[in-house]
């Protein structure tokens, strides 16, 4: 039994290093092909090279689980292919039996995946902004999304942060009852000592007041902590989404969405121990070698079944619709208890 454990593990772990790759290879042409007109003139190769480089860890991100689930699904292939399925059946090891030596690797697997994200992917965010700013990482590049902060009085718009420069910054002044007095335009903005210093500041009041000229804007925000406002949650370190999960008064987006991506963050081993429940009773559904190809077909449509299902219940959780913890768990439990009714089905029929 130690022998047949060992066997599974490598290979699939062989295998989902080798979906991991490929996946990862493939989406990073195609994402340099689809965005060369984001890099700036003259990068040439090297830029493309480059940026292909920083978009590896979200890309590892975004494809990991379905690697995972491809690669149980193929080590099973492999399995049918050399009728060493069979073998392994004859010696007594059911389907939990088959689960049960894969779970280690499994685990292991979600455990580093789920650590390299969140070493790799904050940094790796962080210098693609610098570069070339922060619409580089917005899906919608027609619809560059704007960040809001509230500090003290004011509140204030901006459009994007490149170089530790701020542009398209509007103020909105306020009274003690709300209502805006006055409102500051700025082409730019650079950080100096206490705050903000704005380039070509226009303003214009309300208040029957006389307009002020001081192009000085007291902030406690820093290009750091206005970058990080600016990244995706789901590229942020887990200890900045639970910082940035007790913040209240600045950004966009509702706490809850910095709480959802901790939590998933956190529940990626699960996540990967679901897909394996799962993909090893479809493998097994149909009995024979020569349906191994419908298993496998099956397999990869669960997957992205799954993945709708998540994308929906996250976008929900994401905008403060719907439970964070619910988004979570709820995919992740439909593939464990899919997977355990499978295989007791399976098991009965034997």
């Amino acid at each position: 039994m130690k022998h047949i454990h060992r066997y599974l593990s490598i290979l699939f772990l062989q295998r989902l290093v080798i979906a991991v790759l490929a996946m990862v290879a493939l989406l990073g042409v195609l994402d340099a092909l689809g965005n060369a007109d984001k890099l700036p003139d003259g990068a040439g190769f090297a830029g493309q090279m480059r940026y292909m480089w920083l978009r590896l860890p979200i890309l590892f991100d975004r494809t990991i689980v379905f690697a995972l689930l491809l690669g149980v699904l193929l080590t099973y292939a492999s399995l049918f292919r050399r009728n060493e399925l069979v073998i392994i059946s004859a010696a007594g090891v059911s389907i939990f039996g088959q689960i049960r030596m894969l779970i280690p690797a499994v685990l292991l697997a979600g455990i580093v995946s789920a650590v390299v994200i969140d070493r790799a992917s904050p940094p790796a965010s962080a210098a693609l902004q610098n570069w070339l700013g922060s619409e580089v990482l917005q899906e919608d590049s027609q619809m560059p999304e704007r960040l809001w902060l509230s500090d003290g009085p004011r509140l204030i718009e901006l459009q994007g942060l490149q170089d530790d420069v701020l542009s398209g910054i509007t103020i909105f002044e306020r009274d003690a009852s709300g209502t805006v007095i006055s409102i500051t335009t700025a082409d730019s903005a650079r950080p100096v000592k206490g705050g903000w210093e704005l380039s070509d500041a226009r303003q214009q009041r309300f208040d029957g007041e006389e307009m002020q000229s001081d192009n000085f804007l007291p902030s406690p925000q820093t290009p750091g902590s206005v970058r990080k406002l600016l990244t995706e949650p789901r590229d942020m370190s887990f200890a900045d989404l639970l910082a940035f999960n007790e913040m209240r008064g600045s950004g966009s987006r509702p706490s809850s969405a910095y709480l959802l991506w901790a939590l998933n963050r956190l529940s990626l081993p699960l996540t990967c121990l679901g897909f394996l429940i799962l993909a090893v009773p479809i493998m097994q559904l149909y009995g024979r070698r020569d349906s191994s190809d419908m298993a496998l077909a099956t397999g990869i449509a669960a997957g992205f079944a799954f993945m709708v299902v998540d994308g929906v219940l996250k976008t929900l959780a994401e905008n403060g619709n719907f439970s964070a913890v619910a988004a979570v768990l709820l995919p992740t439990m439909g593939l464990i208890l899919a997977g355990m009714w499978l295989a007791l089905q399976k098991e009965e029929r034997k």
